[in-house]
């Protein structure tokens, strides 16, 4: 769900997040990098040591004379973009260095560098991590934004954002199952599993990943797929941001992009219990072209909240707007609203990204940073998050909870920062629950529906009443949720972390981690 349609209706894709934890060669580029790809090596420069000292002090301008890429450091004109992360909450970390690698080999040369003196590394594409660790105080950032070569053949780079995915594939009419939130890096996207709009027709982003590119703590760059480095192939599907390496390229199977339909269906606040009661009986058991979402949102002041659904589909409009009567006639009553057009693949992700407006150099964030772009008009934003996995329809006292929880926003007044609350529901099912459990290190294969909460607030103010509505509004829900949360949308405040995220595969997760990451180079509060 993208948090800018909490208090619009404008965008009809309130369901997807836009989110992204921040952890190819034989085809010409149809998107052309920032910078290249690969690099000679320097010459003279001697292979990075993985030896581990703790005598020197950090010689950061050795670092940066030993990167083809930039090194951006406290004082840098750069820094206090360099520095930032998507969500405005975690303006104030203050990493030590951001280093924005041109390839392997700097990585390499910065894994030595943190190994010798003993400095953390954060590792950061969109910078989309729900709890800010892709960055961190004193943390040397190893940013993959300049690898962002997509090419026709679907070897992407680490480093390329959505919205730049969805431009260059669908130039030779092809896509990959992926969400909504331009700026995401579809790295941290892919690793952690990866839900949009195309997902129960063609599975997570995940399950189209062939290979993996990936940089281990010592230095080794491998391959993972299915048939070199099994284990840990099996492991980046699903745990791999931030746990086993520096992953630099990508491959996917690629999908077609045909046209497609997109709805967008509004009811009174009045009609939600019977509205919701239908659409979690309907949205999963569609056809695997149909996805759809159901959004509850509410702002301060004591106002309505809003109910709507989402819906969007690779088949036809007919049978699309025969399936959306259907739910009305479950429902028991007309929807107030109803928005149903057929577009291209394209226009539909565009649309859905809130870029519909935007020139392709405007669909990012604004800088001169890699990443970003001088013509950027997208805009950050200030929330948290939480969520959960419904193996099962709500009760009508499910029901009830989720509809009182959404009414308190309309509680906190306006002074208290302003914002927004939201419940997004989406339908599991179809291609997603068809693969095995324990067939990647995804393992929520079984559940019909996956919950985000969010409250949002006014950059610049403290969102407590925001965060206790968050907190509140999660913790009525549990009763009736599985236990299991979406590890992209990684929630600090979870105790059992690691059976909420990977269930039965934690266990030969945390194997996997101290196989190739012995020593613990790669850790953050919730690193395996």
């Amino acid at each position: 769900m993208d948090r800018r349609a909490l208090l619009t209706t404008a965008v009809a894709l309130t369901a997807v997040a836009c989110t992204g934890k921040d952890s190819g060669a034989g085809a010409a580029p149809i998107a052309p990098p920032t910078v290249p790809p690969t690099r000679t090596p320097t010459p003279g420069r001697p292979p990075a040591s993985t030896a581990v000292s703790t005598s020197a002090a950090p010689d950061w301008s050795a670092l940066g004379r030993g990167l083809d890429g930039k090194l951006v450091r406290p004082g840098d004109a750069a820094y206090p973009t360099a520095r930032q992360l998507y969500n405005t909450r975690f303006d104030s970390l203050k990493p030590a260095a951001v280093a924005y690698v041109a390839g392997e080999d700097d990585v390499r040369e910065c894994l030595a560098y943190a190994r010798a003196h003993r400095v953390p590394v954060s590792i950061r594409n969109g910078g989309h991590s729900y709890a800010g660790w892709s960055s961190g105080n004193g943390r040397l950032v190893i940013d993959v934004s300049s690898l962002n070569r997509v090419a026709a053949d679907g070897s992407i780079g680490a480093g390329a954002k959505l919205i730049d995915v969805y431009n260059a594939l669908a130039r030779n009419g092809r896509t990959i199952p992926a969400g909504s939130c331009p700026s995401v890096g579809v790295s941290g996207l892919a690793l952690g599993g990866g839900h949009g709009v195309t997902s129960r027709a063609y599975g997570l982003t995940c399950d189209s990943l062939t290979s993996a590119t990936i940089v281990t703590a010592d230095g080794k760059q491998l391959t993972a797929s299915a048939t070199e480095n099994k284990d840990l192939f099996w492991a980046l599907r699903g745990a791999g941001s931030g746990n086993f390496g520096v992953v630099t390229r990508l491959r996917f199977r690629t999908h077609p992009t045909p046209s497609t339909v997109t709805a967008y269906l509004t009811w009174p606040w009045s009609k939600a219990a019977a509205v919701l009661g239908a659409w979690q009986k309907w949205g999963p058991d569609q056809p695997d072209e149909i996805w759809s979402s159901a959004h509850l949102a509410a702002g301060p002041g004591g106002g309505s909240p809003t109910l709507s659904i989402a819906a969007f589909s690779l088949g036809s409009e007919g049978d699309l707007k025969n399936a959306l009567d259907r739910l009305a006639d479950s429902a028991g009553s007309p929807a107030r609203s109803v928005s149903v057009r057929r577009r291209g693949y394209r226009d539909a992700m565009l649309g859905y990204a809130g870029c519909s407006t935007f020139a392709e150099a405007q669909c990012h964030l604004p800088g001169t940073t890699p990443g970003r772009n001088t013509q950027g008009a997208l805009q950050r934003e200030t929330y948290a998050a939480a969520s959960d996995f419904f193996d099962r329809g709500l009760s009508a006292a499910g029901l009830h909870a989720l509809i009182a929880a959404t009414e308190a926003f309309t509680r906190i007044s306006p002074g208290q920062g302003g914002g927004g609350g939201s419940i997004a529901l989406t339908a599991l099912g179809g291609a997603i629950n068809r693969v095995d459990p324990s067939a990647t290190s995804f393992v929520h294969r079984r559940s019909r529906m996956l919950a985000q909460y969010i409250g949002a607030w006014r950059p610049g103010t403290a969102g407590s009443a925001q965060q206790a509505w968050l907190k509140s509004a999660h913790a009525s829900m549990r009763r009736y949720a599985s236990g299991a949360a979406y590890q992209n949308y990684i929630d600090p405040t979870l105790t059992d972390w690691r059976r909420a995220y990977y269930g039965s595969a934690a266990d030969r997760l945390t194997r996997l981690k101290k196989q190739y990451d012995p020593d613990r180079i790669f850790t953050f509060p919730q690193a395996l």
